[in-house]
């Protein structure tokens, strides 16, 4: 299977462009293969359509779009694609509706999708919500809820959803998945956030998919914020699987990113706005 990924929405830019691309808190990633073409996430909403603009991609011929969980940062540029199909498939935890918000009690801000079911119906979307793994193609599958073997080490104390009572609890983030392809190279490995945790994410893939080597992990490692300890273990975890090559994403974080890249060498790259891997 020939597989191209290019980053359309990411935290940062390094690629050179005459009309320049956007940089934006969030991520999405076109999957592109002779199995067809989907959208995993679709960043905040301010890149999505300038950038593709910009990298002369068109959103047209997308078989569905997949989101990693339900925070705007991943969500908020869906109608972008939505407005050009009359009907298109979007794929995602039931979960993904949950009201989410972020911040200390009293100074809580909402960060979850910033549209009800009925409003994307409206717009075309045909919701595929599942808990269980599903199979796009022969090659492509969507990882399900990802089960919690390990310690996650990501759970931010600053989230929550409102209960139906409408009292905070934490987010469990039960809904986090994320794309296992397989290649002749092995496994590609696309993450969202990685809330479920990278150790969580690796071993279901191999499972899910039968597949024990990993080639690329790419997308938000959810890093940030963890201290040097957190991030060795993390480091010698991805030894472990010998994960071959890993590009960082948007809640990675500079410093660890810099790390991972201190340690992984040529093996590492930093995943920004305009990055394309093709295999």
């Amino acid at each position: 299977m020939n597989l191209k990924l290019t980053i359309l929405c990411e935290n940062s830019v390094e690629r050179i462009l005459p009309g320049g691309l956007i940089g934006e808190h969030g991520f999405a990633c076109l999957l592109r293969s002779d199995r067809g073409a989907y959208l995993f996430d679709t960043g905040s909403g301010l890149g999505l359509a300038h950038n593709c603009e910009q990298l002369g991609i068109d959103l047209t011929d997308l078989k569905g779009v997949i989101l990693s969980h339900g925070h705007c940062d991943h969500s908020g540029g869906l109608p972008v694609a939505l407005q050009q199909h009359t009907v298109l498939p979007v794929f995602a935890h039931p979960d993904v509706f949950h009201r989410r918000y972020s911040g200390r009690p009293g100074q809580q801000r909402q960060i979850g999708l910033p549209w009800s079911r009925a409003e994307l119906e409206s717009l075309g979307a045909d919701l595929q919500l599942s808990r269980k793994p599903q199979q796009l193609s022969e090659q492509i599958f969507l990882s399900g809820e990802i089960p919690r073997r390990w310690p996650t080490g990501s759970l931010d104390r600053q989230l929550f959803v409102k209960d139906p009572q409408g009292h905070d609890r934490p987010d469990p983030l039960s809904d986090d998945l994320s794309v296992f392809i397989r290649t002749d190279q092995g496994l590609v490995i696309l993450l969202g956030c990685a809330h479920a945790g990278l150790q969580n994410i690796l071993a279901h893939a191999q499972e899910v998919t039968g597949e024990k080597k990993i080639h690329l992990l790419l997308g938000g490692t959810h890093l940030k914020g963890n201290n040097q300890e957190q991030i060795a273990a993390t480091i010698a975890m991805l030894e472990s699987y010998h994960v071959e090559r890993i590009g960082a994403s948007h809640c990675t974080g500079l410093g660890p990113a810099v790390q991972l890249a201190n340690h992984f060498g040529e093996r590492f790259f930093h995943a920004s706005v305009g990055a394309m891997v093709e295999i």
